[in-house]
């Protein structure tokens, strides 16, 4: 029986064995940066990378044109966060609650947990792939790229590749349109406006779910890992590479991920485990695989919210409206913060 599986599913099982050999043969890699003995950022107080009251206050009196937006900017989300308490509020004192049988029946997609093991394997193989072509193709015409446009670039092609393989699991595999998927522009400003309120709604919960997070890690001691986007946003000079990078995290990078792992991972899962059982198991894993533990909790509630979006609208267009809007607050704080260092 299992020479029988390992005969039918051979491709799979060679490339699995190849990625157990790669890890086992590459044990304990350590980054550059912290071979080379460079601080990482993404790890110090604001305080140790010289964000203080006094240097926010001298950048605010400066009236330049970057103070100006964020000044603004955030005065615009502070007024955003208190309407968002007040929605939770008047939700709660209401007493309303989120009537889960309500939501629209969605045919059972075709695609199953087998073709979603197989897609992973394949993702993760291509990763390995890439990133051993990516160094022939440097070491071959001598290219001097630097850590961070290395993983810039290899990060493009590995989610060029979740992409590819997604499109070929659900439209030459399954035989099945793009619609089943959830890519269309069916009531498209309606799903935009969907999701935008529903993030709103949520903000306090992403709030209480972070802070909560860093203070129970702080009280045990726990010191958060390197942040790797983090890093190459804070140490990039690079105007074009700063603008890529940016639409890459802001905009292409949420909707290949919301195709995988709404799309394509919670429809397969939903299958076996129902509406809750997926959107948590699914969302689980979209905040693992972000490999941040600080930001565990939030990002898994954000994940249970875009398959509730997912399965309310039947569409992708709101999910990926809340993920960009979401991955674009984030990028402008980043940038803020650059401001001030």
């Amino acid at each position: 029986m299992m020479l029988n599986f390992i005969r039918r599913e051979k491709l799979y099982v060679a490339m699995l064995l190849f990625i157990l050999a790669v890890n086992v043969m590459s044990p304990g890699r350590t980054e550059k940066a912290q071979a080379e003995g460079r601080p990482n950022l993404s790890t110090m107080t604001f305080k140790e990378i010289g964000v203080t009251e006094e240097r926010v206050r001298e950048y605010f009196e400066s009236e330049g044109p970057g103070a100006i937006f964020f000044k603004y900017s955030i005065a615009f989300a502070f007024f955003i966060f208190i309407l968002s308490i007040v929605l939770n509020l008047s939700f709660i004192f209401r007493g309303k609650k989120v009537d889960l049988k309500a939501l629209p029946y969605k045919a059972p997609v075709s695609w199953g947990i087998p073709d979603l093991i197989k897609a992973g394997i394949i993702i993760i193989f291509a990763s390995y792939i890439i990133g051993i072509g990516e160094g022939l193709v440097s070491k071959m015409f001598d290219l001097d790229l630097g850590l961070n446009q290395r993983m810039i670039i290899g990060t493009f092609f590995i989610d060029m590749s979740v992409a590819a393989v997604v499109l070929y699991f659900v439209i030459v595999k399954c035989r099945e349109r793009l619609w089943t998927l959830g890519l269309g522009f069916e009531s498209v400003f309606s799903n935009i406006l969907t999701g935008i309120t529903s993030y709103i709604f949520i903000l306090p919960i992403l709030f209480l779910t972070l802070f909560l997070s860093m203070w129970v890690l702080n009280l045990m001691g726990y010191s958060p890992p390197p942040q790797p986007v983090f890093e190459v946003f804070m140490e990039e000079k690079s105007g074009g590479m700063l603008l890529f990078l940016t639409l890459f995290v802001s905009m292409f990078g949420p909707v290949i991920e919301e195709m995988f792992f709404r799309g394509f991972m919670y429809s397969a899962i939903k299958k076996h485990l129902g509406f809750l059982g997926a959107a948590f198991l699914s969302a689980s894993i979209f905040s693992i695989l972000h490999t941040n533990i600080v930001g565990f909790l939030p990002i898994m509630a954000l994940g249970v919210l875009l398959a509730y979006l997912y399965e309310k609208t039947g569409s992708l267009v709101a999910p990926m409206a809340v993920h960009i809007l979401h991955n674009s607050i984030i990028v402008a704080f980043v940038f803020f913060i650059k401001e001030l260092v």
